[in-house]
């Protein structure tokens, strides 16, 4: 059959909710652009991926759990929640670990949106927030980021006056990287009621929960007694991204027991838990990741904005730059030097770029090309 066929017989049984999902964008495979413009090596900085790569210690766990792929990982990844447990300071039972923070993400709109459930998040935003509450019939209300690229605190405090099942967002902003901080995320949990769960995305939590400011959500939400799930990953900070390992902390046992009855059995590797457990205990690699993030963040925003750019606040490890024009076409000219960024396309924010901050050398290539092809 062909790929671009539809078979008239299963036309009619496809969900509708299905058939107008926006694509998620996953970036370009290195691969694929190296053959596309001839080139022997690319410079990647459109995923947010970790630029010092994976800590010693957790490479080696890997190798480890290596041979020992034959078996069925442990479905309930109980050394690595032990090991969670421990250091985010949260009740083990409280913990589920998923195949990246995604798919904890569809579990969470499985398990708490119906049809017609109204889903407050913000513009711009990580797709698979919309995505996969759109999956299961509900309505999402997207509140537009300031002019000033921050949290629009007031508006996203009057939208939760209404209905709303859910509110979904990250904290720091992906794709913008501002940070609501704990006096606004204060403010927000007040207004909520007791029946809308409460989703915060900290997968940029390693970068920022040092930057002034940044609220200690599962306080907050705790002391509020608001439902909650707080998702983090091993993929960015951590350099785990290809082993996919999330993870999340749910308010209570409850809500972990449910989204464990969603998820499949294994759904964590056996090599992805043994190198999760290792990586937490390399806190050297994770500080050097840290301090070099903050040091190129701050001297790459120096440049773009000396050289005319509006750059975002961020707290994460990427830039959300105003490329003062049509950011795919710049991006075009940047893949075919090599470069991949990754341009924003959805409605009122064509002209931006997210860009991962990378290796000292790696963001000295960007800022050249760029600024050439401005």
């Amino acid at each position: 059959m062909s790929q671009n066929k539809r078979p008239a017989t299963l036309e009619h049984t496809i969900r509708p909710e299905i058939r107008s999902l926006p694509a998620y964008n996953a970036g370009l495979p290195e691969a694929f652009v190296m053959e596309k413009y001839g080139l022997s090596a690319v410079t990647r900085l459109a995923s947010n991926e970790n630029p010092h790569g994976v800590s010693s210690k957790a490479l080696s766990a890997a190798q480890r759990a290596l041979p020992a792929c034959w078996k069925y990982s442990d479905p309930d990844a109980s050394t690595l929640r032990k090991s969670l447990s421990s250091h985010a300071h949260c009740p083990m039972d409280h913990i589920v670990v998923g195949n990246g923070s995604e798919e904890i993400i569809a579990l969470i709109c499985r398990l708490f949106l119906n049809p017609q459930d109204v889903v407050v998040t913000v513009d711009p935003s990580f797709i698979l927030h919309e995505i996969y509450a759109l999956e299961q019939g509900a309505t999402v209300s997207s509140i537009k980021m300031t002019p000033e690229m921050q949290f629009d605190e007031p508006a996203l405090t009057a939208s939760l006056r209404t209905s709303c099942r859910m509110l979904i967002f990250s904290n720091p902003s992906n794709p913008v990287g501002a940070m609501l901080d704990q006096d606004g995320f204060d403010r927000m949990v007040r207004s909520l009621s007791a029946d809308t769960v409460v989703v915060i995305d900290e997968a940029y939590y390693e970068y920022a929960v040092e930057t002034p400011g940044y609220p200690d959500s599962r306080r907050l939400l705790d002391d509020a007694g608001l439902p909650y799930i707080i998702l983090r990953t091993f993929s960015k900070a951590y350099g785990l991204a290809g082993l996919r390992v999330g993870y999340a902390l749910c308010a209570d046992a409850w809500i972990a027991q449910l989204l464990n009855k969603l998820r499949t059995p294994f759904n964590s590797n056996i090599v992805a838990q043994a190198a999760a457990v290792a990586a937490l205990e390399d806190g050297a690699f994770l500080e050097t990741t840290i301090a070099h993030n903050r040091k190129e963040r701050q001297r790459m925003r120096r440049v773009l904005t000396e050289n005319g750019f509006r750059v975002a606040d961020s707290a994460a490890n990427f830039l959300f730059i105003d490329c003062a024009a049509n950011s795919r076409s710049l991006a075009e000219h940047l893949l075919a030097d090599g470069v991949i960024v990754k341009p924003w396309t959805t409605p009122g924010f064509e002209n931006w770029m997210r860009v991962t901050i990378g290796s000292e050398d790696d963001n000295d290539r960007f800022l050249s090309l760029f600024l050439k092809n401005r």
